[in-house]
């Protein structure tokens, strides 16, 4: 036998009352749940209970298109666009000519100006900010060493 709902008057199915509710699901002042699918293993998974509105925002994050994810096969070039990301790194291809050729010119500079020692530390400098290559900067050592020399 249904129950009346104490807001609206409408029935309530018997096993909403039968679990302690006095009102109609319309009624009802309590959140919806949703569910996240947690991964166990390949052949597993299971369902995390939790507030619908984390559901949903926590399920539009697993839907993404990202990294040749296999859900929705997508590729890494459907979505990713280094240009479009919001690091503070350079674009620019390291160890291009027209960069190498402004380093050396730099470092040699200094090789004659402020000796070997200081040209080698600006040499590792732009290694280590992308600038030119490991390779190039040996080479270039190897030219300030001739003409330090």
């Amino acid at each position: 036998m249904d129950k009346i709902c104490t807001e609206c008057g409408n029935d309530i199915p018997q096993k909403r009352t039968e679990l302690g509710y006095k009102t109609c699901v319309n009624c009802s002042t309590t959140d919806s749940y949703g569910f996240v699918n947690i991964v166990n293993h390949k052949t597993g998974n299971t369902v995390q209970t939790m507030p619908k509105e984390q559901a949903e925002a926590i399920n539009k994050i697993g839907e993404r298109k990202r990294f040749g994810t296999v859900l929705k096969g997508g590729s890494k070039s459907d979505s990713y666009n280094p240009k479009h990301t919001k690091h503070k790194v350079s674009m620019a291809t390291i160890g291009s000519e027209k960069l190498f050729e402004r380093v050396g010119e730099e470092a040699l500079y200094l090789c004659e100006t402020k000796g070997f020692d200081t040209a080698s530390l600006y040499v590792d400098k732009e290694v280590k900010d992308y600038v030119i290559s490991g390779s190039q900067a040996f080479q270039l050592r190897q030219i300030m060493r001739v003409l330090h020399n």
